[in-house]
């Protein structure tokens, strides 16, 4: 595989040191700040009293945040399968180039895992989720099952916990092209 994630299924190939299109920029710093609110707001949660309002909103603000990511990453995913990604730049070797390929395909798995795992674990608690200012409930998938919700909600946070290791590899990465091999990998992004 040449580039992490190569879906492209028509076109002309992607020119080797080619920026992503403005779109792709956009969608992965948007998402990148809604993945870090999420954890500032679960991890803020934790340090509040139990049902305090600030404990209450910063729940709340997981919840949506997660959303957020579910609802950006389709278009997102979507872009990269029909317009692709650029090529990689010349002189990645064959890990380099797998291990970008694992580690994207690890965070699209996780943009959808995470948001569907965090929101059935509400739907198992019995907790309604509706969009705030309108009162629209979003529909329920599962049915109020507290052990279902407490399996759930451990793969959650699981998944959530071995993702600080992903999200952290991704972003040292693209600093060790940056700063070390002198590429323009992160450059592509920004």
């Amino acid at each position: 595989m040449d580039n992490a994630i190569k879906f492209r299924s028509r076109g002309s190939p992607r020119l080797p040191g080619e920026r992503y299109a403005p779109p792709s920029v956009f969608l992965h710093w948007v998402i990148a700040l809604l993945i870090a609110i999420a954890y500032a707001a679960v991890i803020t949660k934790g340090y509040l009293p139990r049902g305090s309002a600030e404990r209450a909103l910063s729940l709340t603000l997981h919840e949506w945040t997660g959303v957020a990511v579910l609802v950006l990453v389709v278009p997102r995913l979507l872009w990269r399968l029909i317009k692709g990604a650029p090529a990689a730049l010349p002189g990645q070797g064959w890990l380099v180039r797998t291990a970008s390929s694992a580690t994207h395909l690890l965070l699209y798995l996780f943009m959808f895992a995470q948001p569907i795992l965090g929101y059935l674990t509400l739907n198992a608690g019995g907790h309604v989720l509706t969009i705030p200012g309108l009162d629209i409930a979003l529909p329920q998938f599962v049915g109020k099952d507290d052990e279902l919700r407490r399996s759930i909600k451990e793969i959650h946070e699981t998944v959530g916990n071995a993702f600080y290791w992903v999200i952290g590899f991704h972003a040292l990465a693209a600093l060790w092209h940056h700063y070390f091999r002198r590429d323009d990998t992160l450059r592509r992004m920004l």
